[in-house]
């Protein structure tokens, strides 16, 4: 198997103003909010209700204040390494006529990937400033704007990543079928397993394995991991912390 040259880039699979885009909505509410937290009365709302009713209100802190922009990064950061993972297990690429089907759904599931970076940076973002137009007299107008905003772009987002894995699965699925490869390297995987659960194959570019689920040889594998675990704790710290 050789590397396959439309694929030895990741950065073929991205552009620069949609990296600007997702950064910039990523690091904007974090700086709006800095700006604010001293102005934020020691009274905040931390969880909301789907009609926007404040559920349960906390002390302010750093984790009520900066919780959802600090989710945001950490979902991004998934959801980048996810589309990493899938582009290094593209490096090698399957013999003819698979080949055709392989790059296709690498070219699916990259943007796929970006359609939830995308969702994620436009929901969080108008989400995180919520604690500042909930608490500001003179911004209260502003709160009903963000939830509008907040549900179009989870909308837009669903449709759009919902398009991209209609069009996916059946290229996975014929994929799948042409691949005769898939068996032999199954048989090759479970050599290379550590206490007969985790796989670690220094030799493997891929960061996700099909059976073992990540390659532990990987170092991407620790950061997949970190955000995996820091999601849920980021979700509930200000219960936590309480």
């Amino acid at each position: 198997m050789s590397a396959n040259p439309l694929t030895n880039r990741f950065r073929d699979h991205t552009n620069v103003l949609f990296e600007v885009f997702i950064l910039s909505f990523t690091v904007l509410p974090i700086l709006v909010l800095i700006y604010f937290y001293p102005q934020l009365p020691e009274r905040v709302p931390e969880y909301l209700n789907l009609h926007g009713d404040v559920e349960v209100w906390g002390r302010k802190s750093l984790a009520s204040v900066f919780r959802l922009p600090l989710m945001a990064i950490d979902m991004q950061m998934l959801c980048l390494l996810m589309k990493y993972g899938l582009w290094q297990g593209g490096l090698v690429r399957p013999a003819q006529p698979a080949e055709t089907y392989a790059m296709e759904s690498l070219k699916l599931s990259s943007r796929l990937w970006d359609w939830f970076r995308a969702l994620i940076a436009f929901k969080l973002g108008a989400s995180s400033l919520e604690v500042i137009f909930l608490t500001n007299d003179r911004l209260h107008s502003l709160s009903t704007s963000m939830r509008v905003v907040s549900w179009a772009a989870a909308v837009l987002g669903i449709t759009g990543a919902g398009f991209y894995l209609y069009r996916l699965i059946p290229v996975n699925r014929k994929l799948k079928q042409m691949s005769a490869a898939d068996k032999v390297n199954e048989q090759n995987q479970s050599s290379h397993l550590l206490a007969g659960i985790f796989y670690y194959n220094p030799w493997d570019p891929s960061l996700f394995v099909k059976k073992y689920w990540l390659n532990f040889a990987n170092k991407w594998a620790y950061a997949f991991l970190l955000c995996l675990v820091g999601l849920p704790l980021l979700m509930f710290l200000p219960l936590l912390i309480w």
